[in-house]
C-alpha cells in the first residue's frame, strides 16, 4: 500500500466514525504529543467525539500546546468506532491502553518507525518520513482541513524534535518544506525551538549532571551513560527529563554509538541507542526493541553490568566497519 493510499484509507475511516480514540505510546515524546494534539483538534473540528490519551502523563514542558490539559492517561469510557495509534512502533507500547484500543471497531496504526511491529486494521507506516507529525499534516490535507496556528504549532514541535532541529540525517527536502508550511501557518520557529530544546526544569539539569558523571568509553567509539533509580529519586527527575540527553552524547568526538541506560524499576533498564553511521535499529531489534536506523532502544531485565556488556559487544565494530552482527 502506498503512502497516498494509506492516507486515503485513514481519512475514509475518520469520516465514517463518530467516536474516536487517539492513543500515544508510553512515556510520550514531542512527536507523539504534537501529533496527538494536532489530530485531536482536527477531529473535533469535524464534529467527532474524541478521547486522546497516553499511558503515562505527557511532559509538562509541552503544556503550552492547545489541548494539552485535555490529554488523559486512561482509556475512554466507551467502545470507540475508531482507534488511532500515533508513533507507537508496536501495540505493546500502548501499555495499559492496548486492550481498549484493540476493542475498537476499526484500529489504525500511524507511524514512521521501521514497521516491524506494525499493527491494526489499517497500517500507515512510512519509515522514510521524518516524523509522525508529517503524516498527520498529510492527513489534514486529505481531510480538507486547514493548518490552523494551533495545529501548526503542535506539528512543528513534533517535526523539529524528531529531526533534531533539522540536523539529523532524516532531514529531507519534504521535512524542510513542511517546516516552512507550518511556519507560514503560524508556528513560531524561534519560540518553539527554545521550548523543545532549551527550556527545562532544574531536575533535568541535575539529572544530566548524574549522566555526565557516569559517562565512559566502554570500547573505542562506544560511549555509555547510566542513570539509576537513585539518580531519579535524588534529583526529583522523571523519565521525561532525559529527553534529548543521549543526542548530546552522540556528538562527543570519536563516538560511533552512544548508549544511555535508564533504570525504570528494580533491575529493569530502558536502553537508548544512537548511531553515527551505525545501524543501531538492527541492534535494538536483536534485544526485542525497535526504532529507527540511527535512533532506537529496548528494555532489558537483569544486572546493569551484564546488560551493558551484551550491548557493547553487539555494538563493537567488526573488521568491515559495522556493528557486530548488526
Amino acid at each position: 500500500m502506498t503512502n497516498t493510499d494509506a492516507c486515503a484509507r485513514v481519512a475514509q475511516a475518520v469520516r465514517g466514525a463518530d467516536t474516536i480514540f487517539l492513543a500515544a505510546h508510553e512515556n510520550p515524546d514531542a512527536d507523539s504529543v504534537g501529533s496527538l494534539l494536532a489530530l485531536r483538534d482536527m477531529l473535533l473540528a469535524l464534529g467527532k467525539t474524541v478521547h486522546a490519551a497516553a499511558p503515562d502523563p505527557p511532559p509538562q514542558r509541552f503544556r503550552f500546546l492547545d489541548g494539552f490539559a485535555e490529554l488523559r492517561t486512561e482509556p475512554p469510557p466507551w467502545t470507540p468506532d475508531l482507534a488511532i495509534a500515533l508513533d507507537c512502533d508496536g501495540a505493546s507500547r500502548l501499555a495499559g491502553l492496548e486492550e481498549a484500543f484493540m476493542a475498537a471497531a476499526i484500529t489504525v496504526d500511524i507511524d514512521h518507525h521501521r514497521g516491524v511491529w506494525a499493527f491494526g486494521d489499517i497500517r500507515w507506516v512510512a519509515p522514510d518520513v521524518a516524523a509522525t507529525a508529517s503524516l498527520v499534516a498529510q492527513l489534514a490535507r486529505e481531510l480538507g482541513l486547514p493548518l490552523t496556528p494551533a495545529r501548526a504549532e503542535a506539528l512543528y514541535v513534533g517535526l523539529i524534535a524528531d529531526t533534531g532541529g533539522f540536523r539529523f540525517t532524516n532531514t529531507s527536502p519534504e521535512a524542510l518544506r513542511l517546516g516552512a508550511e507550518l511556519v507560514e501557518a503560524g508556528a513560531d520557529p524561534s519560540r518553539l525551538a527554545r521550548c523543545v530544546f532549551t527550556i527545562r526544569p532544574l531536575s533535568a539539569a541535575l539529572l544530566e549532571g548524574r549522566a555526565l558523571a557516569s559517562l565512559h568509553m566502554a570500547v573505542d567509539g562506544v560511549l555509555v551513560a547510566t542513570l539509576s533509580l537513585d539518580d531519579f529519586r535524588e534529583t526529583g527527575a522523571g523519565p521525561a527529563d532525559t529527553d534529548g540527553l543521549i543526542d548530546s552524547f552522540r556528538d562527543v568526538a570519536g563516538v560511533r554509538t552512544a548508549v544511555l541506560m535508564k533504570e525504570s524499576g528494580p533491575g529493569t533498564w530502558q536502553v537508548s541507542l544512537r548511531g553515527n553511521g551505525v545501524d543501531v535499529g538492527g541492534v535494538a531489534a536483536r534485544f526485542g526493541g525497535g526504532g529507527h536506523k540511527y535512533a532506537a532502544g529496548f528494555t532489558a531485565e537483569g544486572e546493569r553490568e551484564a546488560i551493558e556488556r551484551s550491548v557493547v559487544e553487539a555494538l563493537t565494530p567488526t573488521p568491515d566497519g559495522g556493528a557486530a552482527d548488526a
